[in-house]
């Protein structure tokens, strides 16, 4: 009767699972296919005004100089100022939107796309992506430290260097810039088979007010003087929650910023557990 009534509840939690997988893809052809036609249109029609404007220009400039004429100038104002402008604001706008809606369809892929298990020396993975940002630690006077207690795991490659290129990313767009950058990245094994990977700044660091949103979509901390759209945290959240895994974060404005990512230290061949 117990085996009976866990089979029963696992069905049920399986088509639980299946009618939320098909609402997340009727979602994402939303996104793809009805956000995105109007937001051709908009590109397309922008261009089209953009080529106008040129004939506008090349009209008002063949009126003369038309000093004591307002009109003249209200019109030349128009097509030498106020309308590139405007066409500049819109271009900036659609940019925008075409990647937050690539920013969308690419976490939905991560859920659905399957895992590969194997086995990835960590030091590697982190010294490979501190390497493709070495120019950036060198403006920055930076160094990333690196202490491995569990130098292996069995997970999935692609998945493990996003994460650890997105953070290390991170650290160095919200790095202090009095001060030289330092990283450090350690890990250790923890309870259940489990590993921690912590990766450390002392960067500007994150106010207490922000730091339960900064893994939210479009989300982001403190001035938004640095690039981006607020996608990373939460690609890397979703990434890990792919692995079975998770990530938290301490930080103290003006101090720095650690954050703590769990995960098991051999993930199953079979397993894709955002599926």
């Amino acid at each position: 009767m117990l085996n009976a009534g866990l089979e029963q509840r696992v069905e049920s939690r399986t088509a639980d699972l299946e009618r939320a997988n098909a609402e997340i893809q009727r979602f994402v052809q939303i996104i793809s296919h009805d956000l995105r036609a109007p937001l051709v249109s908009i590109v397309g029609f922008t261009g089209e005004l953009q080529e106008s404007l040129g004939s506008l220009r090349w009209l008002v400039d063949r009126s003369g100089n038309g000093a004591d004429d307002s009109e003249l100038q209200e019109a030349r104002t128009a097509v030498t100022e106020l309308l590139p402008e405007a066409i500049g604001y819109i271009r900036a706008s659609t940019d925008k939107m075409e990647r937050l809606i690539g920013a969308v369809l690419k976490l939905a892929r991560e859920g659905r796309r399957p895992l590969k298990v194997e086995s990835i020396d960590l030091k590697e993975i982190v010294t490979g992506a501190a390497g493709a940002i070495q120019h950036q630690l060198s403006e920055a006077d930076g160094k990333v430290d690196i202490e491995m207690d569990v130098a292996t795991i069995q997970s999935d490659r692609f998945s493990i260097e996003m994460i650890v290129g997105n953070l290390l990313d991170n650290a160095v767009k919200y790095r202090e810039q009095d001060r030289p950058l330092r990283i450090e990245v350690r890990t250790r094994a923890i309870a259940d088979d489990r590993i921690e990977i912590e990766i450390a700044d002392n960067g500007r660091g994150i106010a207490e007010r922000d730091q339960a949103r900064v893994f939210d979509l479009f989300k982001r901390s403190g001035t938004p003087d640095r690039p981006g759209d607020g996608i990373g945290l939460a690609y890397v959240l979703a990434v890990l929650h792919n692995l079975g895994g998770n990530i938290s974060l301490t930080s103290e404005l003006g101090r720095g910023t650690s954050f703590r990512l769990t995960m098991p230290r051999a993930l199953r061949a079979t397993e894709n557990l955002a599926a």
